[in-house]
C-alpha cells in the first residue's frame, strides 16, 4: 500500500499539471529572462543511447549536467550516492565502489550496477575508473537495462559522458587546495585540428591527499594517495555521414594504505580515523581503456560499431596487513610480476537503430555484443610469527593461490517502441546471452628459505551459461508535459566458478548460478504549466532468485561466491525540482526500499547459517537528497551557491544484520563567484563532521566515511 501522503501527491501532481497544458517550449527557444524564472527541459542520453527528452522516457533516470556537477562538487563516482533515489555506493578505501540500486547490490567483480563511460562498459571492478574530470553529464538509470545496456545491468546503469570538442578552441585549468593535504589540479583542452573534420579533446587530472587515517604503530598518515587520470579523444568526420572516434583513458593511483580499516565497530568509533597496523605497503593500480567507435547516420537507420580494450594491473609493493592489528598474524602479498594480477578485457558491439521521425510509428534498436576477458591472479596469504593467535599451528609460512580465469560471451538484443495512437505506445525487447567460463586453480605451501611445493596441482573447470532477458511496457502520454508508464523487465547477472580456498564446505571450481531478477515498475513524470515544477514518481517491485552472495573465508582472506536464496525488494521514489523564485532552484530526490531475504540458507566456514527475513546488505532503508541552488547575475559577473543535505537510512553490512549503521545525515555547501574568465569557490563537505560507517566486511572490519573536509578552488578559462 502506498502511504496516503504519496497517493495525495500523485493525485495533485496529475491534476495540476494536466489541466490547461500548453505546447512544450524547446530549451533553445526560451529567452534569457524566462530561462532564469523557469526550469529548462532536461535532455538525456538515456537507455536508448541517443538524445531524447527526459519527460518522454519510460525509465527512472536522474540526470546531472555539468553545472550541477560543479555546484554539487562531484569529484568521484562515490560522491553520487544518495543523489538518485535508492542509489547507494560504499567503498573500503581502495577507490572501488559497491553499488546498490533498489536492493540490487554489486557483491562481486561481476557488477549488478554497470558503469559506462562514453558508451563503453567498464567491464568489472578491476577495469573501473572512479575519478571524474571534464564531464558533460552523468545519468543514473534505475531498473534492469539488459535490452539496451546488457551485461550485468540488472540493477541499473551509471552512464558517464565526457565533454566533446567543436571548431572553437577552449583551454581551461583548475586548482584546489583543502585541509588534510588535499590538492587537485586539472586541465582540459579542446579544438578542431582540421575545421569541420578532425577534433581533439585532451584532459589531465592530478588528485592527492595526505590521508584521513593515522597509523598509531608508525605515527604516520596511513592512506596517503595520489591519483592521475588522462583522457585523449580524437574524432574524425568522414564523407557520407560516417565518423570515427578514438578514446584513450589512463588511470593510475599510488595508495600508501589501501584499506584503512579498524578491526571492529567499537574501535572504529572509539578512536575515529586511527588504526594500528604493523605491515604497511603501497598499492599500485593502473587502468588503461582504449576504444574505437565507427558511426554512420543514415536516412532510415544509424549504425554504430564499437571495439574496446581494457587492462588493469594492481599489486602491493609489500605484504598488506590483513589482521588490521599491530601483530604479525596474517597478510596478503601479490607482487609476482605483470604475468599475474593483470586483467584484460576485449568488447565489441554492433548496434543498428532506427532514425527518429514523427511519421514513423515504430522506433527500434538491435545489435550484438561480444566480449572476452583474461584474469590471471596469484596471491599469497602470509601467516606471521603471531599466527597462533587465531589457532594456526604453524608460523612464518605462506599459502599461495593461483586462479586463472577466462571468460567468453556473446549476446544478441533488440528493443522496439510502437506508437499505437497519439497518446498510447507499447515497448518490448529481449536479450539472449551466452557465456563460457573457465577457471584453472592450483595452490602451494611456502616457508622461507625453502622452495614452495604444491598442495593442489593445476585443475581446470568450465561452465556455460545462457540467459533470456525480456522487457515489456505500456506508455501513456497524458499531455505534452505528462507521461505515465508501466514496465516489466528481467535482469541477469552471470554465474561463475569458485576460487580455491580452505573452506571445506566449498570445493574449488564448483559453479554458482546466474542471478535473475523480475522487476515491475510504474511511474509518473511531468512538468506544470508554468514550468516551475518538474516531478518524477515511481513504485517498483523486484523478485530476485539465486542471490549471489560473497563469503569471506578465513584465515586465507579469500572471498568466494555462492547462491543463497530469494530476495524481494519493493519501494517508492520521487524526484522534485522547483524554481520558486528567480535564481533559486530546489531539488528533492528521495526513495524508500524494503529489501528482504525470503529464503536464505548457506554454509560458511563449515557452519550452516539460516538468514530468512534478514535485510539486504548495502541497501539503506531510505535515501533523501535536498539541494538548494542560488544564482545571481551581478552585471557581467555571477554569484552562485549551493547547500545540500543527504540522509541515508538504516543499512546493514553483513548477512546476519549484526553490523548496522543507523540513519545519518551529511551537510555540504559551496559558494562561488564568476568574473571575467575566473571562477573562485569555497566548499565544505560533511560540515558537522558526522562519523558513520561507509563500508564493513562480514567478519567485522570497518571503514569510516570521510570526515569534514573544506577548501578553495580556482578555475580559469584561458581560451
Amino acid at each position: 500500500m502506498l502511504p496516503k501522503s504519496l497517493v495525495f501527491l500523485f493525485a495533485c501532481l496529475f491534476f495540476t499539471s494536466h489541466v490547461g497544458f500548453s505546447q512544450t517550449v524547446e530549451k533553445d527557444t526560451l529567452n534569457t529572462s524566462n530561462t532564469e524564472k523557469q526550469l529548462e527541459e532536461v535532455v538525456i542520453f538515456g537507455p536508448e543511447k541517443k538524445q531524447q527528452k527526459s519527460l518522454s522516457s519510460p525509465n527512472s533516470i536522474t540526470s546531472i549536467d555539468k553545472n550541477q556537477i560543479q555546484n554539487l562538487r562531484i569529484w568521484e563516482i562515490n560522491q553520487l550516492r544518495g543523489i538518485s533515489p535508492n542509489f547507494n555506493l560504499a567503498h573500503s578505501g581502495d577507490n572501488r565502489n559497491i553499488a546498490s540500486i533498489r536492493g540490487i547490490v554489486t557483491t562481486s567483480y561481476d557488477q549488478a550496477v554497470a558503469t559506462y563511460i562514453d558508451g563503453v562498459l567498464q567491464f568489472n571492478l578491476d577495469t573501473y575508473i572512479p575519478q571524474l574530470n571534464d564531464i558533460e553529464s552523468i545519468e543514473i538509470i534505475r531498473g534492469a537495462q539488459g535490452t539496451f545496456y546488457g551485461r550485468n545491468s540488472m540493477g541499473g546503469i551509471i552512464n558517464i559522458i565526457t565533454q566533446t570538442p567543436n571548431n572553437k578552441p577552449s583551454l581551461q585549468a583548475g586548482f584546489t587546495m583543502g585541509n588534510l593535504g588535499q590538492k587537485r589540479s586539472s586541465v582540459q583542452y579542446k579544438s578542431a585540428l582540421i575545421k569541420n573534420k578532425l577534433f581533439l579533446s585532451a584532459s589531465y587530472l592530478l588528485d592527492a591527499k595526505n590521508g584521513f587515517y593515522t597509523n598509531d604503530f608508525t605515527k604516520d598518515a596511513y592512506d596517503k594517495q595520489t591519483q592521475r587520470l588522462a583522457n585523449v579523444q580524437l574524432k574524425y568526420l568522414m564523407k557520407n555521414n560516417w565518423s570515427l572516434q578514438a578514446d584513450f583513458k589512463n588511470y593510475t593511483v599510488n595508495n600508501k594504505g589501501a584499506f584503512p580499516l579498524n578491526a571492529d565497530m567499537e574501535s572504529a568509533f572509539k578512536k575515529p580515523f586511527e588504526l594500528s597496523q604493523n605491515q604497511t605497503t603501497t598499492m599500485n593500480d593502473q587502468t588503461n581503456n582504449l576504444s574505437l567507435i565507427l558511426q554512420h547516420k543514415g536516412k532510415k537507420a544509424n549504425i554504430t560499431l564499437q571495439s574496446a580494450y581494457q587492462q588493469n594491473y594492481r599489486y602491493y609493493d609489500n605484504t598488506l596487513d590483513a589482521d588490521f592489528s599491530p601483530y604479525s598474524i596474517v597478510g596478503i602479498f601479490n607482487n609476482y610480476g605483470k604475468n599475474y594480477n593483470n586483467v584484460k578485457a576485449f568488447t565489441n558491439e554492433l548496434r543498428i537503430q532506427s532514425v527518429d521521425s514523427t511519421s514513423n510509428k515504430l522506433k527500434w534498436s538491435t545489435g550484438m555484443f561480444q566480449y572476452t576477458s583474461n584474469s590471471p591472479t596469484r596471491q599469497a596469504t602470509v601467516f606471521g610469527k603471531d599466527a597462533g593467535f587465531i589457532g594456526i599451528p604453524d608460523t612464518d609460512f605462506s599459502l599461495i593461490a593461483y586462479n586463472l580465469s577466462k571468460t567468453n560471451g556473446l549476446a544478441g538484443f533488440g528493443h522496439a517502441i510502437y506508437q499505437l495512437s497519439e497518446k498510447f505506445s507499447i515497448q518490448a525487447g529481449m536479450r539472449l546471452d551466452y557465456e563460457q567460463r573457465a577457471l584453472t586453480v592450483r595452490s602451494e605451501y611456502e616457508k622461507q628459505p625453502y622452495p614452495a611445493f604444491p598442495i593442489l596441482s593445476d585443475t581446470t573447470g568450465q561452465k556455460n551459461y545462457t540467459a533470456f532477458s525480456p522487457k515489456f511496457g505500456l506508455n501513456y502520454a497524458a499531455s505534452d508535459n505528462q507521461f505515465i508508464y508501466f514496465s516489466y523487465s528481467r535482469g541477469f547477472r552471470s554465474g561463475g566458478l569458485t576460487n580455491i580456498s580452505s573452506d571445506p564446505s566449498q570445493a574449488p571450481l564448483s559453479a554458482f548460478l546466474p542471478e535473475f531478477a523480475n522487476m515491475f515498475e510504474v511511474g509518473l513524470k511531468g512538468m506544470n504549466q508554468k514550468r516551475t515544477l518538474q516531478y518524477a514518481l515511481a513504485a517498483f517491485f523486484n523478485h530476485v532468485t539465486n542471490i549471489q552472495t560473497p563469503f569471506l573465508v578465513l584465515p586465507d582472506a579469500i572471498t568466494i561466491t555462492k547462491n543463497a536464496g530469494i530476495m524481494r525488494s519493493s519501494g517508492l521514489e520521487w524526484e522534485l525540482t522547483a524554481k520558486p523564485l528567480q535564481g533559486f532552484t530546489v531539488q528533492y530526490n528521495a526513495g524508500l526500499t524494503n529489501a528482504t531475504y525470503k529464503t536464505f540458507t548457506a554454509v560458511s566456514n563449515g557452519t550452516q547459517i539460516d538468514l530468512n527475513n534478514k535485510k539486504q546488505i548495502f541497501t539503506p532503508s531510505t535515501t533523501q537528497f535536498i539541494s538548494v541552488n542560488y544564482q545571481k547575475k551581478l552585471g557581467k559577473n555571477e554569484l552562485w551557491s549551493n547547500v545540500q543535505y543527504l540522509f541515508t537510512g538504516n543499512q546493514y553490512f553483513d548477512f546476519a544484520n549484526s553490523i548496522e549503521q543507523k540513519g545519518y545525515g551529511l551537510l555540504h555547501a559551496q559558494i562561488g563567484y564568476k568574473f571575467s574568465k575566473i571562477n573562485l569557490s569555497f566548499w565544505a563537505r560533511n560540515i558537522t563532521n558526522k562519523q558513520y560507517i561507509s563500508y564493513a566486511y562480514d567478519f567485522g572490519a570497518v571503514h569510516l566515511g570521510n570526515p569534514r573536509t573544506f577548501g578553495i578552488r580556482l578555475a580559469y578559462r584561458i581560451l
